[in-house]
Parts: structure tokens; C-alpha cells; sequence
């Protein structure tokens, strides 16, 4: 299930504000009253794998962040029981690899803290496969970037709602090539060949918000030029290659309903703006006390997924001014006294620059030379030049 910290504000600040009246007033931000709640992420596919489960504990709004839930008991059933085991605090995987089959009937069960949670029965969604991710150059809400939009083929099972997340996986350069490094050896700077990959790096990063589409109102069950991510043309992502990697997933009505309010509220600027909607739930309950607050769903849904890439030169100038991480306005060669060299070396500030005729060393900020302080120089298993 899709969540982020951005959207565990807005839960935990819903379940803050219970008890506070629908109009519009100016509220202080008070966690005496605060009301626990626990917050559980439960995603089986049909894809062939060991399924995650995360549980947390809901945090006041004066706390550092979520409180994960260890040392829970956690079992889905279906046509067999599964079985979960905690890898990290509050984060489960099941034990087995397992696929969610259609026409099977699956329930979430989970004890923690002498409480029981239990989940509505569940089955598989229908499936639809993503017809094609399409790339474009074009000005959106004023701004220039690439567009990138998702077309899905008709299903004759009237699927019509819809999930989406994605992994963007881009490679880039760091501003400037060098061919050698700069060490400490016995206390004094030694110039030596490069010794690690510096200039090419790749970054990952999973989506944030939630993409929702319903075609439910619609002749033909079909999602078209759906905008699943819009990149500022000045995006360091932009600068080399990039690759967008879409899941969807074909929930269900009650399913697309609790998403739908996630969005508006993730949207929000200021949920405590407008009318409030009480605390709502999912399809998770509380066995022990029906009056517990408990915030997330079981989901059960079918994958498909799609990957595209393309490159800066096939919408920019390749000869112009790529974005960077760092302008180049903030990477200006020095020349330190040894002593500030080597202590510039000792903190990792600064790489290797070049020579003067003299044979003093001029240096360049680290981040402007060395790629890995934004991603990693290891190129992804998946990657295609």
C-alpha cells in the first residue's frame, strides 16, 4: 500500500482531530488529547513474491515521526495459511513466496500488543494490462519538462478503477570528468589515479503521491493519456538518460473510494482549513474494541507493470546547458595552503582539480567532481544504454 510521511501527517493529524467541530476556526496544535492509532499497510498481488505488511503507531504531532510496530503475529489466509516474519521494526515479509489467485478468498489477521486486527475478506481484482507509457515535451501549469502519460487497453471484466505507483531510475554526470584523486598518505596530500567511478552514477526514487483513475463513468473501461509524472525541464533527472518503471494495480470500488480521500487530503495545504471528515478507516477492525481507531487497507489486487526510458537529447538541445545537482556557478577552483588542504581532505570537501605550472594543486568542491554524494556509481541490473 502506498505511504509516505507526507500522508502518515494527514492520517495521524485526522485521527488528532476526532474530537474537534467541523467549522472553520483557528485550532492550537495541542497533543494532550492526541488518540492512538494504528496504522497498517497490507498489499498480496499476483505477482510471485514474499508480500510486505508495515505496521506503525500512529505519532502526536509535537513527536520526531511514526513508531513501528515489532513483534506482531501475522498471518493471511487464503487457500493455505501465510505466515509473516519482522525483517526490521515494524516491517513484515511473509516467509513463503506466494501469488494471490483469483476466485480465493483472503483475510488479514493480526495480533500485537495482546490486541487482534482482522481485515475484511478479500479477493483478487480483475486485470488489465498497461497499453503504453508515452513521453512528451510540454508546458504544464506554466512550466517547461516532459510529460508522462499512460494509456491502458480495454478489459471486457469492467475492471474500472485503478492504482498507480512508479520507480524512476535515472543515470547522470557529475559536472566535471577527472582522471585522478587526491589522498592523505602519512598526513601529506598525494596525487594518485582515480580510484573509484566518480563521473556516472544512477539515482532511484519510489513515487510519493497516489495516482488514482476511474473509468467507471465511461463507455469503454479504458484509462487514456493519464499523467502519471511531469519533470521540470531544469531537473537534474533530465540531464542523461531516464527510466520510469509504472505498476498498476485494478482495485476495487471501496478500495479506489479510501484512496480517493487520501488524495484530497494529501492535497490539502491545510486540512484543518476546511470542514473535517471525523475519522475514517478501511476495511480493518479492531476484534477487541470495535471503537479502536485503526487507519489502513487490505488490498488484494492484480500487477501490471510497464517500463520506459529515453534520453535528454531527444526533447533538449544535447549540445546546451544540461541541469546538474550543483550549478556550475558553485563549483569554483581554489587553491588552498597545504594546511587547509589537508583539512579540507580530512572532511571529504574537496576533490582533485588540476595543477598549477608551479606544481601547486588547485581543488574543486567534492560534490561537483564526485556523483555518488547524489546517487550510486553501481549501474542497476535492469539498465539499458
Amino acid at each position: 500500500m502506498t505511504s509516505t510521511l507526507k500522508y502518515r501527517a494527514h492520517f495521524f493529524l485526522i485521527a488528532f482531530a476526532v474530537c474537534l467541530s467541523s467549522c472553520v476556526e483557528e485550532i492550537p496544535l495541542n497533543s494532550e488529547n492526541f488518540e492512538d492509532a494504528i496504522v497498517i499497510e497490507a498489499l498480496v498481488t499476483n505477482e510471485l513474491k514474499k508480500h510486505e505488511i508495515k505496521l506503525s503507531q500512529a505519532f502526536k504531532i509535537d513527536s520526531t515521526g511514526p513508531n513501528p510496530l515489532s513483534g506482531a503475529s501475522i498471518r493471511v489466509t487464503g487457500n493455505r495459511d501465510y505466515m509473516f516474519e519482522e525483517v526490521e521494526p515494524g516491517h513484515y515479509l511473509s516467509i513463503d513466496s506466494f501469488v494471490a489467485r483469483p476466485g480465493i478468498e483472503y483475510e488479514l489477521n493480526i495480533l500485537v500488543n495482546g490486541k487482534e486486527f482482522k481485515a475484511d475478506p478479500t479477493q483478487l481484482t480483475g486485470n488489465s494490462n498497461i497499453g503504453e507509457l508515452e513521453a512528451n515535451r510540454i508546458n504544464y501549469l506554466g512550466e517547461d519538462g516532459v510529460a508522462i502519460t499512460l494509456n491502458n487497453e480495454s478489459s471486457p471484466g469492467g475492471t474500472n478503477y485503478y492504482r498507480y505507483q512508479y520507480v524512476e531510475t535515472f543515470k547522470f554526470n557529475s559536472n566535471y570528468f577527472k582522471h585522478k584523486d587526491l589522498i592523505l598518505v602519512d598526513g601529506l596530500p598525494v596525487e594518485v589515479p582515480k580510484q573509484k567511478e566518480e563521473y556516472t552514477c544512477y539515482q532511484t526514487n519510489n513515487s510519493q503521491e497516489i495516482i488514482l483513475a476511474n473509468t467507471n463513468s465511461l463507455s469503454e473501461d479504458r484509462v487514456s493519456d493519464l499523467l502519471i509524472k511531469f519533470i521540470d525541464s531544469q531537473d537534474p533527472s533530465l540531464s542523461n538518460r531516464y527510466s520510469l518503471l509504472v505498476k498498476q494495480y485494478v482495485i476495487s470500488r471501496k478500495a479506489y473510494n479510501y484512496y480517493k480521500i487520501l488524495e484530497e487530503l494529501s492535497e490539502s495545504n491545510n486540512i484543518f482549513s476546511q470542514s473535517q471528515p471525523g475519522f475514517f478507516d478501511g476495511n480493518i477492525q479492531s476484534t477487541n474494541n470495535p471503537d479502536e481507531n485503526v487507519i489502513g487497507f487490505f488490498d488484494v489486487s492484480s500487477v501490471n507493470t510497464k517500463r520506459i526510458y529515453f534520453n535528454y537529447g531527444d526533447f533538449y538541445n544535447p549540445e546546451g546547458i544540461r541541469p546538474r545537482f550543483v550549478p556550475f556557478a558553485l563549483c569554483e577552483e581554489t587553491l588552498p595552503s597545504l594546511d587547509n588542504l589537508i583539512e579540507q581532505l580530512e572532511r571529504n570537501a574537496v576533490r582533485w582539480g588540476g595543477v598549477t605550472t608551479s606544481g601547486g594543486i588547485y581543488v574543486l568542491p567534492a560534490r561537483c567532481v564526485d556523483c555518488t554524494f547524489f546517487g550510486t556509481n553501481e549501474k542497476p541490473d535492469f539498465w539499458e544504454d
